[in-house]
């Protein structure tokens, strides 16, 4: 018997211990004062084409249901520049502002914003630079096999790996944060739903799927009628935690076999092919020591033994009262790649794709009917 299970047995009788002694006293109640109020920014210019984003919301007390941060609507938010120059953000879904074009990021000059809430809090950002970046030369991939430890036995855990040799800058600090996006195609069967009245299963296809159930012996007949608008989707992954070039050896003025990825492999993921693109962005010492502190205390999280990593703050502050803010609004310089991954390298047969009968975009995590410009 492996550890882990013998662990979980411990923990299984002295759950049960704890039951049944809990049963025994009077339960405790203790009246927790509410989270005080704080404010999440998070944004970023580059000096890539405009438009440039700033989201603005507030953070979750522990008593939350949802994993949504509740949006700071109707705020006031405001980019400038070091010639002068400032632009007032729309608002184009709650808490999310977007710049009109007017101020395009450009390398080495800086860039800071201004946060007016309806209430009247103001915040505002330090200036952060946009300094020069390297360019990929190349993204490769190789298989690895693995396993995970689930209830019922190993399952296959298996992934590519993803790395990239790049050029370094040739300024004398060389701060490089790598940012992953996968994006992946998927299918769903809408039309195949059933529901289930009393005693008897009826089919019932969901009205995107552009099937209707026409009148036929035997309890009727699936019909197309349109075309589905739900079953095909372009699912994303993202980057569990920020890659930063300080765990990275530069050798002459190269950053050489650098991991900046895994792609995990199922029947989802290569149902078609997989695309990788790897953003190479420059950071100033601000912004490199914000996104380490963050993937410090995300490392920490899966370790009881982490030492405590300090408060994240970032370069955003309150400048009307002591309402408390977390984030940071960034410059950076952006070179990007990608490349295909094709279902024929995946070196075994791999199954169908999941039996789905809802929504692709219900079923797949960050997804989208919407086909991406990019798409091959």
């Amino acid at each position: 018997m492996s550890i882990k299970k013998v662990l979980k047995n411990i923990n299984i009788q002295w759950g049960l211990a704890f039951i049944l002694l809990s049963a025994c006293v009077d339960s405790v109640h203790f009246d927790v004062p509410p989270a005080d109020l704080q404010f999440v920014v998070e944004g970023m210019i580059t000096d890539g084409p405009a438009p440039y984003t700033v989201k603005v919301s507030t953070a979750l007390n522990l008593s939350a249901d949802s994993l949504s941060r509740p949006p700071v609507e109707k705020a006031k938010v405001k980019l400038y520049d070091d010639e002068g120059h400032d632009e007032t953000l729309v608002e184009i879904n709650p808490g999310e502002y977007l710049t009109t074009g007017i101020i395009m990021g450009k390398v080495g000059h800086s860039y800071y914003i201004t946060i007016e809430t309806a209430d009247g809090r103001r915040f505002q950002s330090t200036p952060d630079t946009i300094y020069p970046v390297g360019e990929i030369d190349s993204i490769r991939y190789e298989f690895e096999a693995r396993t995970k430890e689930e209830e019922y036995g190993d399952v296959k855990a298996d992934v590519f790996n993803i790395y990239v040799d790049a050029n370094a800058d040739n300024g004398d600090e060389n701060f490089v944060r790598w940012r992953f996006n996968g994006t992946y195609k998927v299918l769903t069967n809408p039309e195949l739903r059933e529901t289930k009245i009393m005693e008897f299963t009826i089919k019932d296809p969901l009205p995107c799927s552009g099937y209707i159930v026409s009148p036929a012996p035997g309890g009727g007949k699936l019909e197309q009628v349109a075309d589905c608008t739900c079953c095909t989707c372009w699912a994303k992954n993202y980057e569990t935690m920020p890659q930063l070039s300080d765990v990275q050896l530069i050798n002459n003025n190269q950053f050489k076999n650098i991991k900046v990825a895994e792609v995990p492999i199922n029947q989802a993921t290569f149902y078609d092919k997989y695309r990788v693109e790897i953003e190479q962005m420059s950071l100033s010492k601000m912004a490199f020591d914000f996104f380490k502190l963050i993937r410090t205390q995300k490392e920490g999280a899966s370790n009881i033994f982490q030492p405590p990593s300090g408060e994240i703050k970032g370069n955003v502050t309150s400048v009307s009262s002591s309402d408390r803010v977390i984030g940071i609004f960034w410059a950076t310089s952006l070179k990007s790649k990608s490349l295909y991954i094709n279902r024929s390298e995946v070196p075994y047969k791999l199954p169908p794709i999941y039996y789905v009968t809802d929504k692709c975009t219900n079923y797949y995590a960050n997804s989208s009917t919407a086909k991406p410009t990019f798409w091959e």
